[in-house]
């Protein structure tokens, strides 16, 4: 077999280009998805995007036909869709804050309280995964703690006194002798079951063991009993814990001496005032915790005299993932430990509601917080960004939006390019360019499924990693560049004036009809890039969603080699039998009946087969577009009519298609807006078919049929012989 050596660059042209574009382009629209962009905003993006694709592609045809600079736009284009892509990775995000959750006191624990704005926005994939983690998750926090009352909570439940009480040296209350006890060292306790602090009354509990340590201060008593009195006479108690009950040691020789003369139960009232270490502040946390004094004044934190209290605390949180308690739109985690800066670990104890009635007042302090988790933290972000009454227009959008536009104006102009560059290197075999553009099929079918599964390899969870997409497509697009260098172009005759010629094309009956058609088969096209991707991932669901882009690439592959590339190489042939006419409609039969399957479908894995009709659908929609075009261009005009043609498909129908189909995604759900597309595509067919039937002229048809026979098995007549034939057509009418 001989090998054309003039026809490989073009060959390895396409099969580069959508090898680089094939690992991005279809998952555009999910990225998009992923950023937080809704469908109508995604819909927006690819309406407006096509609309300078319309632009650009005639006027660089222009340019290119009247200066012979196809080669040097068609490389050039290629380079600045490189640099657009890349430099959507690179995107800066919005200047959002971490995520944020409230700590909240329940059952003596602290708990993350992290609620969406309302039940609608609350991501419901996130939602089922965060019901099935087990083991636990180390975040960084940082916690506004703007009242003294929070700090309280701090020092007292979490054990953290050294961040309170700084400057609190002595502690005075009046508290109420109910016995007196003996020890083995002749010393006696004055037991109290209960104090007043700062007006408020206490049952005076204390801790011993257990990592508490005795309290063991010195106090100064004035009690109203004589012998009390007479015991004390000279001599400071030490405040001390005996069997849970706070109490008073004595040792002194009139206190022995006096011993026997208290018998039984003994009340007196004393004042007491004692002396605190201001080194050792976890001494009056012990006191205000075990005597549940978080009203006292004394109680409060205190901070050295004219500083302030810190307005944040920072630490590292260990959080239970096995105690997520999913309420409607709230998620509740179990805060299990915190390890402070110092390296110091402390157990975040929270005062119950029901011990004291303001403990919802005194601590729902609001954190900033990052976990380890990737689950944990995309409820945590979507959570809080539910809250943040922004618009979709953000500067992430405009740059996104920008870069999009420069890679979709770069993407048109090459394709066309491509495509009148292959024409032009055929010359009358017209029938190879399906052979040809098969290759860019090809590549885009292996990396398509390769690009989804690294996907899923390299991400975790719902949130997806699409690092390895825009390496793929860096790598095949800069070969792509090169290989397209040595690309041999032979530039036709230049029509004398291009617009005259092109628009007495375009005044032919049936060519506005064939515009029409290429709008139709644009509608459709539009929804099914846009959002097939999206229907793959709401009909798959929540569950094992760690394979969604396997199947999404899987899609892809099916819809290349199970479609496009048979039906691309068989396209000459099957164009020589049905002809461009009974083709056109025979796509729009096929894009009706594809889409009403596809609403129907309850098993994502189901839409597998379904994509073997691509090859109706698409394999033969572009040649059949294609080479139509080129057989009505009048010579010099081939770039022009390819790009007039390529910018209607995607100028007007994509462009509505993804309008309309994002429009109808966001306010009826994907389903019932495939449906209704397919039925309108059915409606199509049977209306392109009475048109047909209609025109006058539809032997003109034949004719140019016919013309195109001949014209690639005896390749004895040039695409003007086709004009010429249909200008004979209109003259005889």
């Amino acid at each position: 077999m001989k090998i054309d050596k003039k026809l490989l660059p073009i060959k390895g042209h396409y099969f580069l280009f959508n090898a680089g574009t094939a690992p991005l382009v279809p998952y555009l629209s999910t990225y998009a998805r992923q950023l937080g962009f809704t469908s109508a905003t995604v819909g927006l993006i690819y309406t407006v995007l096509p609309i300078f694709g319309l632009i650009a592609k005639p006027l660089f045809g222009v340019i290119a036909d009247k200066f012979k600079l196809q080669k040097p736009i068609f490389i050039l284009f290629q380079i600045v869709t490189i640099v657009s892509f890349s430099a959507i990775y690179v995107i800066p995000g919005e200047n959002t804050e971490d995520p944020s959750v409230q700590l909240e006191c329940g059952d003596g624990a602290t708990f993350l309280r992290s609620c969406y704005q309302d039940p609608s926005s609350v991501n419901q994939c996130t939602k089922g995964e965060l019901e099935a983690l087990v083991g636990t998750s180390r975040c960084n926090m940082s916690c506004e703690m703007d009242s003294p009352k929070m700090w309280q909570t701090v020092c007292e439940h979490w054990h953290i006194p050294q961040y309170c009480y700084s400057e609190t040296d002595n502690i005075q209350y009046t508290t109420e002798i109910d016995s007196v006890g003996y020890n083995d060292d002749n010393c006696i306790n004055l037991f109290t079951n209960k104090v007043a602090l700062d007006g408020y009354d206490y049952t005076p509990r204390c801790h011993i063991g257990q990592g508490y340590l005795d309290l063991e201060q010195p106090c100064i008593m004035n009690c109203t009993d004589p012998k009390l009195m007479a015991a004390i006479l000279g001599e400071r108690p030490t405040m001390t814990c005996v069997n849970g009950k706070l109490s008073f040691r004595v040792c002194s020789e009139i206190a022995r001496a006096l011993r026997n003369t208290f018998n039984g139960p003994h009340y007196d009232q004393c004042q007491v005032s004692c002396d605190l270490d201001k080194s050792a502040p976890w001494r009056l946390m012990e006191i205000c915790e075990s005597w549940g004094a978080d009203a006292a004044d004394t109680c409060h934190p205190k901070t050295r005299l004219g500083a302030e209290f810190p307005r944040n605390l920072s630490f590292v949180g260990t959080i239970l993932l096995s105690s997520v308690l999913i309420e409607t739109e709230c998620a509740n985690v179990q805060l299990h430990n915190i390890k402070m800066p110092d390296g110091s670990i402390h157990y975040p104890n929270c005062l119950d509601k029901a011990a004291y009635v303001a403990g919802i007042e005194i601590f729902r302090p609001k954190c900033q917080i990052q976990c380890d988790n990737s689950t944990i933290n995309v409820w945590f972000q979507s959570a809080s960004d539910s809250h943040n009454n922004t618009t979709q227009y953000t500067r992430q959008f405009w740059f996104f939006f920008l870069l999009m536009i420069i890679s979709w104006i770069g993407q048109a102009v090459v394709v066309t390019f491509a495509d009148a560059i292959c024409f032009n290197l055929l010359g009358t075999r017209v029938p190879l360019f399906g052979k040809q553009r098969l290759w860019g099929s090809v590549g885009w079918g292996i990396f398509s499924l390769l690009t989804g599964t690294l996907i899923d390899w390299f991400s975790e969870g719902a949130y997806k990693d699409y690092t390895v997409a825009f390496i793929l497509m860096f790598v095949f697009m800069c070969g792509d560049v090169i290989v397209s260098a040595f690309i041999k172009t032979e530039s036709t005759r230049i029509s004398v004036n291009i617009l005259v010629d092109v628009g007495t094309l375009l005044s032919s009956v049936p060519t506005f009809v064939f515009m029409l058609w290429t709008i139709a088969v644009g509608l459709c096209t539009g929804l099914l890039w846009q959002f097939l991707f999206w229907l793959i991932e709401d009909i798959y669901g929540c569950d094992n969603s760690d394979y969604v882009k396997t199947l999404q690439g899987l899609a892809s592959a099916i819809q290349t080699f199970c479609g496009e590339i048979p039906f691309m190489f068989a396209s000459g042939h099957i164009l020589n039998k049905l002809g461009h006419i009974n083709t056109m409609s025979l796509v729009l039969f096929a894009f009706g009946v594809r889409f009403i399957l596809y609403s129907y479908l309850t098993n994502a894995w189901w839409l597998l087969p379904i994509e073997m009709l691509q090859g109706v659908t698409i394999g033969m929609f572009y040649p059949t577009m294609a080479s139509y075009a080129n057989a009505v261009s009048p010579p010099g005009t081939e770039t022009t009519v390819q790009g007039l043609v390529g910018a209607v498909f995607e100028g007007v129908g994509t462009s509505l298609g993804s309008f309309i189909g994002g429009r109808m995604y966001e306010s009826y759900g994907g389903p019932n807006t495939f449906r209704w597309f397919g039925i309108g595509s059915l409606v199509c067919c049977a209306v392109h078919v009475f048109l047909q039937c209609l025109i006058k002229d539809k032997v003109r048809h034949a004719e140019m049929t016919k013309a195109y026979t001949i014209m690639h098995h005896e390749r004895s007549y040039e695409p003007t012989y086709i004009l010429e034939e249909m200008t004979d057509m209109n003259t005889e009418d």
